[in-house]
């Protein structure tokens, strides 16, 4: 059996469980190279492999099934790929999940990590709005492809593909150094790359 094969055979027996996983890997992988990007080369490894399982687990357990489930709901509601119905989806896709998609893994991040609800609130106020709009300009070209050429089974799958440079975007957004999630500090000379890529954390 070849690789495609084996891959459509799970697709139709265990499809959520499939895509969620591919989901994990995706998210996990993202988060090493935003670790990676910070320079934090102060960090335990368990911290660092802490972070990102943290992030790897809304990815996998709400993004993929998610995102999985929209896809469907979508082309049952709106088939076809016709011009009318690909802008349909479209913008349904950018105005209705992707600030909900977004506002809740920053909840969950946040929640991960231990932050308050109003520190929760603060962070969605001050940044879910420009992050929706960065993802528009990246998303809105991939929708576009995916539903008007890929077929159904492999929309998340190519949705991961291009997800592993957004959320690498959104690690670096979301998720705080491991020190500050452990209570250590951070070292106090940091690498030049870190002065080049700075996150936004959550105190």
């Amino acid at each position: 059996m070849s690789l495609l094969a084996w891959y459509n055979a799970r697709l139709a027996s265990h499809p959520y469980t499939t895509r969620a996983t591919q989901t994990f890997a995706t998210y996990f992988c993202s988060d090493c190279t935003a670790q990676a990007l910070e320079g934090d080369t102060g960090a335990a490894p368990a911290d660092r492999a802490a972070r990102a399982l943290k992030f790897a687990s809304v990815g996998g357990f709400w993004v993929g099934p998610l995102l999985t489930r929209w896809f469907i709901v979508m082309d049952r509601l709106v088939p076809g790929r016709s011009v009318r119905a690909v802008g349909v989806k479209l913008v349904a896709d950018q105005v209705l999940q992707g600030p909900l998609m977004i506002g809740s893994m920053f909840g969950l991040c946040a929640l991960s990590n231990g932050a308050t609800l109003s520190q929760i609130e603060r962070k969605l106020r001050d940044e879910l709005y420009s992050t929706w709009v960065s993802s528009v300009y990246v998303w809105a070209p991939v929708q576009v492809f995916q539903q008007a050429v890929v077929p159904l089974r492999y929309r998340v799958a190519v949705a991961n593909g291009v997800s592993y440079f957004w959320d690498t975007y959104l690690s670096l957004c979301m998720m705080p150094h491991p020190a500050e999630a452990t209570g250590r500090p951070e070292p106090e000379v940091l690498p030049p790359t870190a002065k080049l890529v700075r996150r936004r954390t959550m105190v």
